[in-house]
């Protein structure tokens, strides 16, 4: 019985003598020692079972059904008995157990804790500092930060931006072929990007086929600079995202020229138009109608839903038509600098958005990371420190059974 409960608190390598729950407390006490008589001296490695001094420390273990578990572990001080060359006195050794005054068990749980909530709730619950828990996390995030290339063997890389804190960007790379998150850099300066590329092993280089990328020119400089081999893809998410965008920009102009009552229109004119009712596409046309003498609104309207009809194409050849249309559309409507942008970002990007096609390749796993990231910054309300943020952020993309790995006793 006694072993079997070792085996569920996870403490093999030590006897357990009795077990003691404190009602007051409500804390559950292991009373734990070592099984060995004899101990290895640690400097001339003679064993020896002469015992100079013995000790209790307690030591934090995790928690059980909402109750602290504290092991109470009886520790010997040992004297060497090779008396020629050595009268060394050491301590005994626990396997898991250091003489930090927490158990990897304990740490492990409470990581598992964070990956959901905020410091200062896992903090509270576990009746430790954010600072100390801090620590635990830290402790790992040089393994983290190493990619094992070979082992993953990914062909193809996503990578975008998002906020950390106001302006402050920060760089998202995740391995699409996996779903996995790589890295989160520090910033979104060029130069970060390019030193994380530069440390990709040569064999990793060769194996990548295509990245993924939003219409960022300086990501563009960078993949060419130094993974000139890669094909680049301009996600469709942001090409789509470009055109809605400059139609929203146009609505509020020609809302705003008009004047008067305003009508919503935003929700109508950004809709995707096969969702539109058969009520809903009458409202559309007399709602152009009302607007027929701002004429560009109806022509942004049809220049989104075209770019949204070359996205639906599987063939790259009837896609590179549709988007030679697109241009053709750019060109020959009304004036507008919001439209004139959009032709020119089309235009040096036309290269990347047809490389779509060839494999599908999209951002939305990244995107979907950013979602997550949104979740678990609103859970943390916020982070200050940008080590502790990318810590935290990767802590909650690693699976639970790495981290019991990597903690097993």
């Amino acid at each position: 019985m006694i072993k079997n409960i070792t085996e569920v608190f996870g403490l093999q390598g030590v006897v357990l003598d009795r077990m003691e729950t404190l009602e007051k407390s409500q804390k559950t006490i292991l009373y734990c020692r070592s099984p060995r008589i004899f101990c290895a001296c640690p400097v001339c490695g003679c064993s020896s079972k002469q015992v100079h001094q013995v000790k209790s420390r307690l030591v934090r273990h995790g928690r059980l059904n909402g109750k602290p578990v504290i092991i109470n572990l009886k520790v010997r001080r040992f004297k060497c008995s090779n008396k020629k060359n050595c009268h060394k006195i050491f301590t005994e050794n626990f396997p898991g157990i250091s003489r930090k005054r927490t158990t990897k068990n304990f740490r492990l749980e409470t990581l598992s804790w964070l990956t959901r909530n905020s410091f200062n709730f896992v903090g509270y619950q576990f009746n430790i500092s954010s600072a100390t828990l801090t620590r635990y996390l830290l402790e790992l995030s040089p393994d983290w930060q190493n990619i094992d290339w070979d082992k993953l063997k990914t062909t193809r890389l996503g990578i975008d931006e998002h906020s950390f804190r106001g302006r402050h960007l920060v760089i998202t790379i995740t391995d699409l072929d996996n779903h996995k998150l790589l890295a989160i850099l520090i910033d979104d300066h060029k130069k970060t990007l390019e030193k994380f590329l530069q440390n990709i092993p040569e064999n990793a280089k060769n194996r990548l086929i295509e990245v993924c990328i939003d219409l960022k020119q300086s990501y563009q400089d960078s993949l060419k600079k130094l993974l000139p081999q890669v094909r680049v893809v301009a996600d469709r998410y942001h090409v789509q995202e470009l055109a809605k965008r400059n139609l929203e920009a146009v609505r509020q102009i020609v809302q705003d020229e008009r004047g008067g009552r305003k009508i919503h229109l935003k929700q109508l004119l950004l809709s995707n138009r096969e969702r539109l009712t058969d009520q809903e596409k009458i409202k559309l046309e007399n709602i152009f109608k009302t607007y027929e003498k701002f004429p560009i609104l109806r022509e942004a309207y049809i220049i989104k839903e075209t770019v949204r009809t070359m996205y639906s194409y599987h063939d790259r050849t009837k896609a590179e038509e549709k988007f030679q249309h697109i241009i053709m559309l750019l060109q020959t409507i009304h004036h507008s600098r919001y439209l004139d942008v959009m032709l020119k970002t089309l235009k040096r990007w036309k290269p990347e958005i047809l490389n779509y096609f060839d494999y599908r390749t999209t951002n939305g796993f990244t995107e979907g990371c950013h979602t997550k990231i949104k979740m678990i910054k609103r859970v943390s309300f916020g982070f200050k420190n940008i080590n502790n943020y990318i810590a935290k952020m990767t802590l909650a993309f690693i699976p639970l059974i790495w981290l019991i790995n990597h903690h097993t006793i």
